[in-house]
């Protein structure tokens, strides 16, 4: 009889070695592989055929997603709304959500997924329960460049199946509008009714201030305003130049009428008494010859005095002017009348002058006074015009949320269902694949077995792993003998 002999060094294998300790040790890992195998096989047996209901969605991008101020109109370089992928992942956020799936519950019933059980939970422990299953059996899948949403739903019931999945797809479209319907309306018309009453005062003072500066509308009276100082103006160098003309005019027409005499000669009879004398003395010396000579001394006395006559007609101071009739002068009347018509016409645009002059002072202060209260002007202006254009900008926008709200309550959103969960005709099942996955595992459990037999055990079994462990080599191997009894 040969004994081994124990050393206090671990042995040390060899593969050739493990491998033929396998081959002693087959026996039980045979055993213990029908074992688990045989537990493994028994559980996968017990398992039931899985039906999956599928249904798809397509997601678009919608008013919803598209960035909208609140005040304010929006600009032309506003957000971009997002991609197709971002709204699915959106949308899949909304039917993963717990509201979803309780209200889907809620519609088909708890019972529904008790399979028949009886149980005197609470409606809270019974609704959990259904959460839980829904969670295990529901599938929601995206993908970056899509805007479709493929929905599944497992279980060992095909009818089941598709009526949960028909359900969580009305909760969702239900859900949906419900998030993202408009709720400001009510607010947008709060606002807009501040936004009138602010009007009402605005107007109110806006209207006390142009009464309490005489104006009708002060864009129009600046205007009319400008564009009569224009006129007057021109109207006042105009009258100006009439002025300086009608002055000059008098100043040469009473140059004129001062080189004029204002009276003149109308008639005028000579003084020939000398001429007469003569005439009447040579007649009667004619008649003195009809009775006396020439030599005669009336004769004579006559041609003296003939003589006399002649000698002071020679000296020409005997004709003269003997009456003189004078009156006035035409052309210095005539003068006159167009001085004082010119002098007149001259005090008349002196007066009008005088009056242009003083309305040009009174649009000045006006348009001075205008200047002043223009900045007081412009802000009441500007409130007013604000605040109009915000109201019209609430009133619009309360309108397109109405509008919207009842559309989306009516169902006009950018989801549509591609289509429905239907009760699928085939179940599945992993009875195949557990069974290989059984049978790998057996396997693997009898082999760690097995090498956990070889890797405690004590002492050399075989001559290399001696040789190996004490590194000395082993000459002779002798046949180990039965022990006697």
């Amino acid at each position: 009889m040969r004994s081994t002999s124990y050393v206090p060094a671990r042995p040390r294998y060899g593969l050739l070695d493990i491998v033929g300790l396998l081959f002693r040790e087959l026996l039980l890992m045979i055993v213990i592989f029908l074992v688990v195998f045989a537990i493994g096989a028994a559980a996968v047996l017990t398992l039931k055929k899985t039906y999956t209901a599928r249904a798809s969605l397509n997601a678009g991008v919608g008013q919803e997603y598209v960035y909208q101020p609140r005040v304010g109109i929006q600009q032309d370089r506003g957000s971009s709304p997002p991609t197709l992928g971002e709204v699915a992942q959106s949308e899949a956020a909304i039917l993963n959500s717990r509201e979803v799936r309780l209200r889907a519950i809620r519609a088909i019933g708890v019972s529904a997924f008790e399979h028949g059980k009886p149980t005197t939970a609470s409606m809270a422990v019974r609704e959990g329960n259904a959460l839980k299953a829904i969670d295990d059996g529901l599938s929601v899948a995206t993908a970056p460049l899509r805007s479709v949403i493929d929905l599944s739903y497992e279980s060992d019931d095909a009818e089941l199946s598709a009526r949960v999945l028909n359900a969580i797809i009305d909760a969702y479209l239900a859900r949906r509008r419900e998030v993202f319907q408009d709720l400001s309306a009510p607010l947008i018309q709060s606002q807009r009714e501040a936004f009138e009453e602010e009007l009402a005062i605005a107007d109110a003072n806006y209207e006390r201030f142009l009464r309490t500066n005489d104006i009708g509308d002060f864009a129009s009276a600046k205007t009319a305003l400008t564009t009569t100082y224009q006129s007057v103006l021109a109207d006042r160098l105009s009258t100006e130049a009439q002025l300086n003309q009608a002055n000059q005019r008098v100043r040469t027409l009473e140059a004129q009428q001062r080189s004029i005499p204002s009276e003149i000669v109308l008639q005028q009879d000579l003084n020939v008494s000398a001429q007469d004398l003569i005439r009447q003395a040579r007649t009667e010396r004619a008649q003195l010859l009809g009775r006396y000579t020439p030599d005669a001394q009336p004769v004579q006395d006559i041609d003296a005095r003939i003589a006399e006559l002649e000698a002071l007609v020679a000296t020409g101071t005997t004709v003269g002017p003997k009456e003189v009739r004078t009156g006035p002068n035409t052309v210095w009347n005539e003068i006159e009348n167009t001085r004082i018509n010119a002098a007149a016409e001259r005090d008349a645009l002196a007066a009008r002058l005088a009056a242009l002059q003083r309305q040009l002072n009174e649009l000045l202060q006006r348009q001075a006074r205008l200047s002043g209260i223009e900045s007081r002007n412009a802000t009441l202006l500007s409130n007013r015009d604000v605040l109009t254009a915000n109201i019209r900008d609430f009133q619009q926008r309360e309108t397109q949320t109405r509008a919207d709200n009842g559309l989306v309550a009516a169902g006009a959103d950018n989801v549509r269902v591609i289509e429905r969960a239907a009760p699928p005709t085939r179940g599945a099942s992993l009875k195949a694949p557990l069974m290989a996955l059984a049978f790998l595992f057996a396997g693997f459990t009898a082999l760690c077995v097995g090498l956990l037999r070889i890797f405690l055990r004590r002492g050399f079994v075989t001559p290399t792993s001696a040789a190996r462990t004490l590194q000395m080599p082993v000459l002779a191997v002798a046949p180990m003998k039965a022990a006697k009894a």
